[in-house]
């Protein structure tokens, strides 16, 4: 399921430190590059859905104060982050099979699997 913020109370809640894992979308509906990718997003989000992942949307046509803390200057713009700390940020389109890479990452991350962590499993 994808969520739409909109308001600063609940970008707080997401950013602090129980916030989980999330990736977040910052958008507009006048960028094509946007539109073109959300059907991947909530496919996505739809495939994850039962994971400790959330997927979100801002609109920063209309929430442009929900952008401006992270100096989002380009749509599209994805930040993967676990806990308020962001991990990682794709500015532009990311195609579907490359954003389900990035949230099995991230989920990965939140999970504190690394590459050593799965190495000396036993």
């Amino acid at each position: 399921m994808v969520e739409v913020l909109k308001s600063l109370e609940d970008l707080e809640v997401l950013m602090g430190d129980d916030g989980g894992a999330a990736i977040i979308d910052f958008w507009s509906p006048s960028c094509g590059p946007c539109l073109a990718m959300a059907p991947h997003f909530e496919a996505v989000a739809e495939e994850l859905k039962d994971e400790a992942i959330r997927f979100v949307k801002i609109n920063t046509a209309t929430q442009p104060a929900l952008a401006q803390p992270f100096n989002i200057h380009s749509v599209p713009t994805m930040l993967f982050v676990h806990n308020g700390e962001i991990l990682d940020v794709r500015v532009g389109a990311l195609p579907g099979a490359a954003l389900a890479k990035k949230a099995q990452w991230l989920l990965k991350k939140s999970r504190g699997e690394s590459f050593l962590s799965r190495l000396f499993r036993s």
